[in-house]
């Protein structure tokens, strides 16, 4: 790297000359456009690192922070040991990102971003994808003329009410609140929620723990988040996962019942209740209070990438 070679050794006597800024500001710029490249794979990268890296880790070889809490473990999109990215095609890949691995009979611990994340962004996201393993196949195309949608799906707000009147019909006596218990239980593993939250010694660490979210939430609550969380908070890390009705109620009151030790209740998180959607625009309420990142930094601090929450 010759070109910077000079501008330093003029600095060291005294300043740069203006050949030797000007040589140092192309160095830079080469180096920013080699790193950007296709405007695609860049959106990608950025969406990659806020919501894949912590599980598939920053380079994509599946060993991102919360990686150690899964079985089985995130995939490794490298294909450093494995060739197996490089098998699939574009659309696979696209539908494993947009259904999750439960809608193509893989892991549920991979989740469904369909409910969240924009055609286009998606689709970057498989540009992106591809440049972390050798591939020499047929490129993700981006058609100018034709766009991919970049329309983010629309996040209905839930309410209370639902919530009640689902427990009015379904939960009627003791017998039928235990039985939607269990079926919370085997919902909270079936949709991969243990992979990013813990509960007692098991679970990720990207959630907050819910060891003691009996103590912490209100059933109707945890019930509309996870109906669809960016309804209260657009930006969260936790995904869509397009639950039924039922399926949230019940797994709702599953979490209702974790209260871990008795001997130091917690805080209760303070809930704001979201407001609907402003007249003429799309997208969601204000972000208020949500519990699907922990109040600390420890969430987030191993990513290193600093993105607002």
């Amino acid at each position: 790297m010759r070109i910077l070679d000079r501008p330093y050794q003029q600095q060291a006597r005294g300043g740069l000359s203006g050949v030797g800024v000007r040589s140092v500001f192309l160095a830079a710029a080469l180096l920013v456009l080699a790193g950007c490249g296709d405007p695609h794979v860049a959106k990608g990268k950025k969406t990659f690192a806020r919501f894949c890296a912590p599980c598939h880790g920053t380079g994509g070889a599946g060993d991102g922070y919360n990686a150690v809490n899964l079985d089985p473990h995130a995939r490794d999109l490298t294909d450093t040991s494995e060739a197996y990215m490089v098998k699939l095609s574009n659309q696979e890949i696209y539908d494993v990102i947009s259904q999750g691995g439960r809608g193509v009979d893989l892991a549920p611990l991979m989740p469904a971003w369909g409910k969240v994340f924009s055609e286009d962004e998606i689709w970057s996201l498989v540009a992106y994808i591809r440049t972390l393993h050798p591939y020499k196949g047929e490129p993700v195309q981006f058609d100018e003329a034709k766009p991919y949608s970049r329309q983010k799906p629309k996040a209905e707000v839930e309410t209370e009410a639902e919530f009640e009147a689902l427990m009015a019909e379904h939960v009627a006596d003791e017998a039928a609140r235990e039985a939607r218990i269990a079926q919370g239980e085997e919902g909270f593993g079936d949709f991969g929620c243990i992979g990013c939250h813990k509960v007692g010694e098991q679970g990720g660490a990207l959630g907050p723990d819910l060891t003691r979210g009996g103590f912490m939430l209100q059933p109707q609550f945890i019930y509309r988040w996870v109906r669809n969380p960016q309804s209260f908070k657009p930006k969260t890390r936790m995904p869509n996962l397009g639950l039924e009705k039922e399926e949230a109620l019940s797994i709702a009151l599953y979490v209702s019942t974790l209260k871990g030790s008795e001997t130091a209740p917690a805080q209760a998180p303070p809930v704001v209740e979201p407001a609907a959607p402003a007249e003429g625009k799309e997208g969601a309420a204000p972000e208020p209070a949500s519990p699907d990142e922990p109040s600390t930094e420890a969430a987030d601090a191993p990513m290193g990438d600093g993105v607002e929450k």
